[in-house]
């Protein structure tokens, strides 16, 4: 079953609709879907088309590329090369042999899909001439022929821009029809997933497991349905052999090549800090100027990959993006898996639930809650019913002035900005029970709201300001409650509608 893509299923469907050959490219990081929704897509729900798919091997040599991808065309099509096939010209001059061979074998008059997958890892340095031979076919071939749909996948989606998108002396330059971006699934489709599993969890479990998997569709394969959440937990992640346990080098490693130890570098910072870094503190961090370039490319290239995300400061300029982690996988185990060695792990035993009723799990909880209500900011603005008027999500904060006697800073977890300037202020809150506005509390509330109106706004003469609060089951209503004006209070449940 497909949960979810409806936008990526509408697309595909589109392009085996036009009458010409179409090229597509679809990219995202390892193991969200894009393999199985593209092969299930065209096997199960578009059977008219006639179907050939290959995948690029990781480190392997271009002699063995070669030979697995004339192996696909033989098992695909039945049809065996007369001569030796050594470069990737005559390879696809053979699967240009075998797709004529089948079109009238079979006497097919719908669309030929052709599917590579993992195109990065095919060539990496474009060295055998893999892009070219591949663009001449396209130009010479497919566009001729009209019928085909070819569809180029990877999960380096830096190498797909820079090589097939951007490369103005590229072969497939300007050629691309569509560019699909695939992203883990949001919050309310990883629900939708566990349900269709048949896994008992309620909204708040689920949304824990979100803070440890993200919605990384194959990590979500690895559930025991019969078994509990913590156990889950355990198997997958804190044994020696669990599935998940070296996933975290491996998934940057696979995109990032010889780099994956810098980009991994900064992501270690950025998950040091829940406010995020801007690109000058990154780069003090690290030691380099701000303008470093290889800063500049890895942080674009952590963006263009869903791992962090950048969110600027409300009404300020560019010079105060802050990047934050926007992957809740690689915040949960740079806390909890990485600061454990392999003796640590092969000694564990029932960690995971040893853990939830810890300091650290509730600071991380609600770490991990604030970053998942950002990255899934369209089920909120589902839930405050004006996503049509939705402008930008940002930051603020406001440092106190020393020299001012009794100054407060100010801190809001995120602000929401509409058409004609109305701005929600959203306060969030992960807890077991309905969370309990103090005296103390709300203080704090009036004074972010205070200094918001004084130093975030500034001369903005027409405004509109409203209180969200955000909770995980909702908002205990009490004298302090009543004194807020609080505009919405929104549970969890609604955000899972």
């Amino acid at each position: 079953m497909l949960i979810g893509r409806e936008e990526e299923i509408d697309t595909l469907l589109k392009l085996c609709s036009y009458k010409k050959s179409s090229l597509a490219v679809v990219h995202g990081r390892r193991r969200i879907g894009k393999t199985f929704l593209i092969q299930q897509l065209f096997k199960e729900y578009k059977k008219d088309c006639l179907f050939f798919s290959f995948t690029g091997s990781y480190e392997q040599d271009t002699k063995a590329q070669i030979k697995n991808f004339v192996d696909a065309i033989d098992d695909w099509f039945k049809f065996e090369p007369t001569k030796e096939i050594k470069d990737w010209t005559d390879s696809f001059i053979f699967l240009k042999k075998a797709i004529r061979n089948e079109i009238e074998s079979k006497n097919h008059d719908g669309k030929v899909v052709i599917f590579i997958d993992e195109v990065s890892w095919i060539d990496k340095t474009n060295k055998s001439g893999f892009l070219s031979s591949l663009g001449h076919f396209w130009n010479t071939f497919c566009e001729e022929n009209e019928n085909i749909v070819m569809i180029l996948c990877g999960s380096n989606a830096s190498w797909i821009k820079n090589k097939i998108l951007k490369d103005t002396k590229g072969p497939l330059y300007q050629r691309v029809d569509k560019e699909i971006a695939m992203f883990p699934f949001n919050l309310k489709e990883t629900k939708a997933y566990i349900e269709h599993i048949g896994y008992e969890l309620d909204d708040k479990k689920i949304t824990e497991l979100y803070m440890i998997m993200g919605g990384v569709a194959k990590y979500l394969t690895y559930l025991d349905t019969s078994i509990g959440l913590s156990e889950n937990i355990d198997n997958i992640f804190f044994k020696i052999n669990a599935s998940l346990y070296g996933e975290y080098d491996m998934v940057f490693k696979t995109l990032f090549y010889d780099r994956h130890t810098y980009h991994k570098k900064i992501m270690d910072i950025l998950c040091s800090k829940q406010s995020g870094f801007t690109t000058g503190e990154l780069s003090n961090k690290l030691e380099v100027e701000s303008t470093n370039r290889t800063l500049r490319v890895a942080l674009e290239e952590l963006s263009d990959t869903g791992f962090i995300k950048p969110i600027t400061k409300f009404n300020q300029s560019i010079r105060d993006v802050k990047y934050i982690i926007a992957d809740p996988f690689c915040l949960f185990y740079n806390k909890w898996v990485k600061p454990l060695s392999k003796n640590d792990i092969a000694s564990l035993n029932d960690y995971w639930n040893s853990q939830i009723d810890t300091q650290p799990y509730a600071i991380w909880t609600g770490f991990s809650f604030e970053s998942i209500c950002i990255i899934n900011i369209d089920l909120y603005l589902n839930a405050r019913k004006v996503k049509s008027a939705f402008k930008s999500v940002s930051y603020w904060n406001y440092k106190a002035n020393n020299e001012i006697e009794d100054d407060k800073g100010a801190q809001i977890d995120f602000v929401v900005e509409y058409e004609h300037n109305l701005y929600d202020i959203v306060e969030c809150k992960y807890y077991n029970d309905e969370f309990v506005i103090t005296k103390d509390y709300s203080s704090s509330l009036k004074n972010k709201l205070t200094k918001f109106k004084e130093y975030g706004i500034k001369a903005r003469s027409k405004y509109e300001l409203k209180l969200v609060m955000l909770s995980t089951y909702g908002t205990k209503i009490n004298q302090y409650y009543n004194t807020l004006n609080i505009s919405q209070d929104i549970k969890l449940e609604q955000l899972l509608k």
